[in-house]
């Protein structure tokens, strides 16, 4: 893709000086062009050592416990991993780096492309899904546990922006249930996020089906606060060290939404993260869930006796 050599039009670079280790401020301290160079060098270097077909990311190590990330990364990662470190003693990746790049792109009428570099350390362990085969029941549950108490901590995260809906960087926020079809915009309240899921419902004409199973819901939920979430828990997601949690990675879908919404959004993917999840959120908002993944389908252009087997649940 020879348009990504091409020289950026606009760089934009997060101040992650105060939220880093030492070391890595010698990094930060050298000029953002050299840095740049310097990232696309390595990826180059990479790109010819390892076959492109052979690595299914976009992240690699680049020195022992340190990655780098390249492609349509927003900033709600990196940012999301400072307010973690911020507010919380939890354990997660540190953002070294993040610099933000709009390339021209090769076609005339087209939008630019935004591309970026993130530089972070690793977070221990292994995915959930690539041990779940090796747990003992004892271990599922501990992890659940330990998972538990990270999400609490996390509920504890301020808002720092004027929107009660938003990412970790008070933009719109990426929903894996929503897909292509764009990010849900920022919303002053729950009740905000409620009525712009009613409303895209009422366009598709489902409202009357709908109505009945998300009432309940919304005017349970529709004046509580927002808390700070993951966004997307999933045995891919979730990491362990010796049958306890470490830590949880790719934020990207970090942000503050209903209390619901984190279990709402987990993608089980068997029967060991399920269990895993099911522990660390005893609340299990079932209703929502499925409620709100069938009005997600619906969204889709799905019929709302469809939506919900439609869309994974």
């Amino acid at each position: 893709m020879g348009f990504m050599k091409a020289k950026p039009t606009k760089v934009e670079v997060l101040n992650l000086w105060y939220d880093v280790p030492l070391i890595a401020k010698f990094w930060l301290a050298v000029p953002t062009r050299i840095r740049v160079a310097t990232y696309r060098f390595i990826w180059q270097t990479l790109d010819k050592i390892y076959p492109k077909g052979s690595i299914s990311t976009r992240v690699r190590r680049v020195l022992p416990g340190v990655y780098l990330k390249y492609g349509t990364i927003k900033a709600t990662e990196p940012q999301a991993m400072v307010l973690v470190r911020r507010h919380t003693q939890l354990r997660t990746s540190v953002a070294l780096d993040f610099i933000q790049m709009e390339l021209p792109s090769p076609y005339k009428d087209d939008e630019p492309y935004i591309y970026s570099y993130l530089l972070m350390t690793a977070v221990s362990g292994q995915t959930v899904l690539e041990v779940e085969d090796t747990l003992m029941p004892d271990q599922i549950t501990t992890i659940g546990r330990d998972l538990q108490d990270y999400l609490i901590a996390m509920r504890n995260i301020p808002n720092p922006y004027d929107y009660d809906i938003c990412d970790a960087a008070g933009g719109t926020l990426d929903v894996p249930l929503h897909g292509s079809y764009g990010d849900v915009p920022i919303l002053k309240s729950v009740g905000g996020f409620h009525a712009w899921v009613a409303q895209g419902i009422q366009l598709n004409k489902h409202w009357p089906t709908m109505q009945p199973i998300l009432e309940p819901i919304f005017s349970k939920f529709n004046e509580e606060d927002t808390v700070f979430m993951h966004g997307d828990l999933s045995p891919r997601n979730i990491m362990v060290h010796r049958g306890r949690l470490s830590g949880l990675i790719d934020w990207e879908t970090a942000g503050w939404m209903p209390s619901y919404w984190e279990y709402v959004s987990s993608d089980f993917d068997g029967p060991v993260g399920e269990a895993i999840i099911k522990v660390a959120i005893p609340e299990r908002y079932d209703a929502e869930r499925r409620g709100l993944r069938m009005s997600f389908g619906v969204l889709h252009g799905f019929d709302p006796t469809r939506s919900a087997s439609a869309i994974g649940d």
